[in-house]
């Protein structure tokens, strides 16, 4: 074993304590890629949560990097990570994040993946060409994106691979009438907790907060109940 797989071996002991770490848990190189097995009946007792990140380039991210984003490609990370889907089986997921925060969201993953929080899909943003409209519709949790915020033209936070947006349907982005995806319009009320919606307390807001992340949710304007980020806007 390679002195850098003796160290990733140790830190996703350190990041996960669950299953006897292997290559495939912490691997960095280009050999250690994940199955994309799953359970075979919903409900049923899953696989360890199990994981690997890789170095992206510019034709990697061709639809969400371009010249002049605020960080190069060799700043991020693409993730590949087991969630669980909403039809209870084991799905394997793809996020592009900063290189920086690649233990962290980790983290948090194995701590959804480990109380069974639910994810429909999780696709990086270009195999919807960069459109964020386009992920938000599908219900597509993300991350890196080079794009202004919303209704804004400074960098969005998803620009510098600092932020995540879980189930957009279930956790719309609310701004006075405004409620994108539309589909997220019946998940508006937020005092019936169904599948896949993040609540205040819950799973999802309470592993993001101990990583010092923080909640759109809280916003007092607008509301962005899908999104997570390094900083408070």
């Amino acid at each position: 074993m390679t002195a850098r797989r003796i160290f990733g071996a140790i830190v996703a002991v350190i990041v996960l304590a669950t299953a006897t770490p292997t290559p495939a848990q912490a691997g960095t190189g280009a050999g250690n890629r994940l199955s994309t097995a799953t359970s075979t009946t919903a409900g049923a007792a899953l696989p360890a949560f199990r994981w690997a990140f890789y170095p992206v380039t510019a034709s990697t991210l061709r639809y969400s990097y371009r010249p002049g984003c605020p960080v190069p490609p060799s700043s991020l990370r693409i993730l590949h990570l087991y969630f669980v889907g909403f039809d209870g089986r084991q799905h394997l997921g793809k996020l592009v994040v900063a290189r920086s925060q690649v233990l962290t969201v980790v983290g948090v993953f194995a701590k959804l993946y480990d109380a069974r929080f639910r994810i429909q899909r999780m696709h990086t943003i270009d195999a919807y060409r960069g459109s964020d409209a386009a992920s938000m519709a599908a219900n597509n949790t993300s991350a890196f994106n080079c794009r202004a915020v919303t209704g804004g033209t400074s960098w969005s936070q998803h620009s510098y691979g600092n932020a995540i947006d879980i189930n957009p349907v279930q956790n719309p982005y609310i701004s006075g009438g405004s409620v994108q995806p539309a589909a997220g319009r019946s998940y508006v009320n937020r005092g019936v907790l169904r599948m896949g919606m993040v609540n205040s307390g819950g799973i999802a807001d309470r592993s993001f907060t101990a990583a010092g992340w923080y909640w759109g949710g809280r916003w007092s304007s607008p509301k962005d109940y899908q999104h997570f980020s390094t900083n408070n806007r």
